[in-house]
């Protein structure tokens, strides 16, 4: 019982310690959240303001560089759009979407070259997510036994 208080005390701590990142957290996904109502409003400059906002209170999500990516594009601002993209493949290089979009962009670039290796990336990536999938082995439909009902894998008798 003398512990009691001993664990209350660290567990005080904890949350002190633990909130101030919960909440720079909570600020960076409002952040994306209103750059992600603004870009589907086609209010890009908005957009870019919000994600830079998240980005700057939470560096390592894709998704915000990602997003960020989409809203310079839509400006045509090639270049801004490359940087994005491209830090967002390198903190989830799988991201088979960037992939895609950073191929469209280093077209617009006229680096065909470029794009035709990150389109290249794209569609491996997007070959191993349907073979993957094609690996996920369905459920077999479970036959049921009880009353009335024959034993798991039987045939029912027939009627007469």
């Amino acid at each position: 019982m003398k512990s009691f208080p001993f664990l209350c005390l660290l567990f005080a701590f904890f949350f002190a310690a633990c909130s101030p990142l919960a909440e720079i957290h909570l600020g960076a996904l409002q952040h994306f959240n209103r750059g992600n109502d603004f870009l589907s409003q086609r209010l890009y400059k908005q957009a870019i303001h919000e994600y830079q906002s998240a980005i700057a209170l939470e560096e390592g999500q894709e998704a915000y560089h990602y997003n960020l990516g989409l809203a310079y594009f839509n400006l045509l601002l090639y270049e801004q759009a490359q940087d994005a993209y491209q830090r967002a493949l390198d903190l989830n290089p799988k991201l088979a979407e960037a992939w895609y979009n950073l191929s469209l962009v280093y077209n617009k670039l006229d680096q065909p070259d470029e794009a035709y290796m990150a389109y290249e990336k794209y569609q491996t990536l997007n070959r191993i997510k349907a073979q993957a999938q094609k690996k996920v082995v369905q459920p077999k439909p479970q036959v049921l036994s009880g009353p009335g009902l024959p034993p798991n894998g039987a045939e029912r008798a027939p009627r007469r």
